[in-house]
């Protein structure tokens, strides 16, 4: 069955849209967006709206103003159903749109311990739909848009009415509807931002990369960033991070990446050679000038530092398994093993063991106190992380 649906492109048609969305208590919504996927940036190409008896999807490239939209989702005495929106949060408060009365159906799927949680499956398995997923990797800044592409747009908002109603009534059954609750208030307190990146480093580069080797590949990052943006194309159309890991890395010199596979041609030319040349000797000596270490962290030099690390690991391996392994299986048996992993996961701990987090600051609120519950009817300490 076809969603029913209003593709919107013109202000005339739009502002019709709005005056019936403002008379609404309950919306869903979503968007489409290309975040460096065809063009360079976070650029909204499609939103889609729907009320549970009508379906608005419209198209911001047409052009149109938004701002009678956006106040929409702000209004506060219209309930919103979401699914995992934190990236459609982070372009719209970007755009300075701040939705309120938020409700992301994936918190409840998550908190009802259900394994695979997306979108397509939740639908499949609540109302035997079948969301074609093959098309949400479209090109949504290309006009015009098929068929094919409007109907799976659609689709995104209009079930969303009926899988809350029948997720809600299961967690109030299951005792998590509180939860689910609180979840929903800590989503619509958030606020993102979306300032320029600086900084590229990942985890695994902090542990295998000196400070001095860190600093050059982040500047490299930046200054694919910078070629990236001149050319309105994503980073990874301009030099594949691969080959910027092997510059960084000095496995291959500046003069060897006209040979690498997937690099824009631009950067085959003499003149961007010869500029990127440049720019990496000038990179070079930011580092040196600023005095940074070749040493890798956790590198030691002395057997008493080498001890003293090994010491340290073993501790933090002992408290995960003696301390919060048990307080993870006392949360699996009271709210489910896939529960557990989205409120307590392994990535968690680890943070909380090496500093980074407080058992007291997790939020909403409830975390931190079924932490507390699980730690107490388990018989451990956790103070020293608390």
């Amino acid at each position: 069955m076809k969603t029913p649906l209003r593709y919107i492109t013109s202000q005339p048609a739009l502002e019709e849209c709005i005056s019936s969305l403002q008379q609404a208590t309950i919306v869903a919504f979503d968007l489409e967006f290309d975040r460096d996927r065809f063009t360079y940036g976070f650029d909204l190409c499609l939103v889609q709206i729907a009320t549970p008896s009508e379906c608005f999807v419209i198209d911001p490239i047409a052009p149109l103003e938004l701002s009678g939209l956006f106040r929409v989702f702000e209004n506060n005495a219209i309930k919103k159903l979401v699914y995992c929106p934190g990236e459609d949060l982070r372009l719209l408060h970007s755009l300075q749109c701040y939705p309120t009365q938020l409700v992301d159906c994936e918190v409840y799927a998550k908190l009802l311990n259900y394994e695979q949680t997306s979108l397509s499956n939740m639908l499949n398995i609540t109302s035997g739909f079948s969301l074609n997923k093959k098309l949400q990797t479209s090109n949504w800044g290309k006009r015009p848009l098929t068929e094919a592409q409007l109907e799976y747009a659609a689709a995104d908002v209009w079930y969303l009415f009926q899988l809350e109603e029948t997720l809600r009534k299961e967690a109030t059954e299951k005792n998590v509807l509180h939860m689910a609750e609180e979840e929903f208030s800590q989503l619509n307190e958030t606020r993102y931002t979306l300032e320029p990146k600086q900084n590229y480093i990942k985890k695994n580069d902090r542990q295998f990369m000196s400070p001095f080797d860190q600093y050059l590949l982040n500047e490299l990052f930046k200054y694919r960033d910078q070629l990236a943006r001149s050319k309105n194309k994503p980073a990874h159309y301009i030099l594949p991070e691969s080959v910027l890991r092997l510059l960084a890395y000095k496995k291959i010199s500046v003069e060897e990446i006209a040979l690498q596979k997937g690099i824009h041609p631009m950067l085959r030319t003499e003149r961007e050679l010869t500029a990127l040349a440049k720019r990496w000797d000038a990179i070079h000596e930011e580092a040196k000038s600023a005095n940074l270490s070749r040493r890798k962290e956790g590198q030691t030099y002395s057997e008493e530092e080498r001890q003293a690390f090994d010491q340290k690991k073993q501790q933090l391996e002992e408290a995960k398994t003696k301390v919060f392994q048990p307080i993870q299986q006392w949360i699996g048996a009271k709210l489910g093993e896939h529960t557990m992993r989205y409120l307590f996961s392994s990535t968690l701990i680890q943070d909380v063991l090496r500093g980074e987090t407080k058992l007291s600051s997790l939020k909403p609120a409830y975390r931190a106190a079924l932490v507390q519950e699980a730690a107490n009817a388990s018989g451990h300490d956790i103070s020293k992380w608390w």
